[in-house]
């Protein structure tokens, strides 16, 4: 008697194929953080001595850009998240969240670089260090995120 190789249920295959991706998304996710973290303390250590008065206005702009693209990247992650069929899943789910963490990671740096090597504002860099790391976590991916997905 030979065993039955069939697949009952072609929804779990794609769930445990959301599961996998995801678990790969949230490790990607936590690895751009602590890479925001260590260049954000590989700043605090260069010298609080260039500070310029002419490029303060480039402070508030990294700042500026920095919430403009992690606000955009939850947007840009949904916009991509509704184009995941079942033929494209696993190309086109885990490139959404490569996507909104590319601009979130983007956005930090600009703002860390900006604000610790260019011209010293410890203010700004940390803010823009949270802003950047709380939009990578709201962009990791949740469980409940496979039943909005239109696999069927």
């Amino acid at each position: 008697m030979e065993p039955n190789t069939q697949i009952k249920d072609p929804n779990l295959v794609r769930q445990m194929q959301f599961v996998v991706i995801s678990r790969k998304a949230k490790v990607l996710g936590f690895a751009i953080m602590l890479g925001l973290v260590i260049i954000y303390l590989m700043g605090l250590t260069v010298a609080s001595d260039n500070v310029n008065k002419d490029l303060a206005i480039l402070n508030l702009v990294s700042l500026i850009a920095c919430s403009t693209f992690c606000i955009l990247s939850v947007y840009v992650k949904k916009m991509f998240l509704r184009k995941v069929t079942k033929e494209n899943f696993k190309s086109s789910y885990f490139t959404a969240f490569i996507i909104a963490y590319a601009m979130c990671d983007a956005g930090g740096l600009f703002c860390i670089v900006t604000n610790l090597f260019i011209n010293y504002n410890f203010l700004y860099a940390t803010v823009g260090l949270l802003i950047s790391m709380l939009y990578l976590f709201i962009n990791l991916p949740k469980p409940d995120e496979f039943e909005n997905l239109k696999l069927y």
